[in-house]
């Protein structure tokens, strides 16, 4: 079975908003932080987005033609499943888009052969991932700043117990937490 990776970037209390990412992102910028970000995306074969991220993504990096960030060439190559009730034409290529049972969908991915499937932002979706309990691992890369307003990661009404499997500090403060649900510890056992 596949794995289902979360990464995200989040700053210390929990904000991943996209639209103030100056304040609490971009000025923790390094080139660790850039090599975890590199390796976590190289580690794929496919990729879930949500409406709202994957319409973020796709004008920005589908222009790139010469791997710029070390990673332009992967994600505009690899496989790329998109959830939308309201896309028609993705435009992205190699994206299929998927309409039908959230849940049903991702469990039917997981049980095809190959390797890990990344799920970037996507936050209405990572949380009901979360809630079906098809999120196989999660890693935060959370930038050492409080945000204070703006738009949270997790849902209030989430409640799921978490394993902590390893800690990644890079520079400027900046750490990678990677845990695994115990929903799956407990299936994985």
């Amino acid at each position: 079975m596949r794995k289902l990776i979360a990464t995200e970037w989040i700053s210390l209390d929990g904000v991943f908003d996209a639209s103030t990412m100056n304040v609490w992102f971009n000025p923790y910028h390094s080139d660790s932080r850039a090599a975890a970000i590199q390796e976590t995306i190289s580690d794929c074969d496919a990729m879930l987005y949500g409406r709202i991220t994957y319409e973020m993504l796709y004008p920005y990096w589908s222009g790139f033609q010469n791997n710029e960030m070390g990673v332009a060439e992967k994600l505009n190559q690899v496989k790329k499943y998109l959830y939308s009730q309201s896309t028609q034409a993705p435009g992205w290529e190699n994206t299929e888009v998927l309409r039908g049972d959230l849940v049903s969908e991702i469990t039917s991915i997981k049980n095809q052969s190959g390797d890990n499937i990344l799920v970037q932002g996507s936050g209405k979706l990572l949380n009901t991932l979360l809630k079906a309990g098809l999120i196989d691992e999660m890693r935060l890369m959370v930038q050492p700043h409080l945000a204070g307003s703006g738009q949270k990661l997790f849902d209030q009404d989430l409640n799921i117990g978490m394993q902590l499997d390893e800690i990644r500090r890079l520079e400027k403060g900046v750490t990678v937490l990677v845990y695994r649900p115990l929903t799956q510890l407990a299936v994985n056992a």
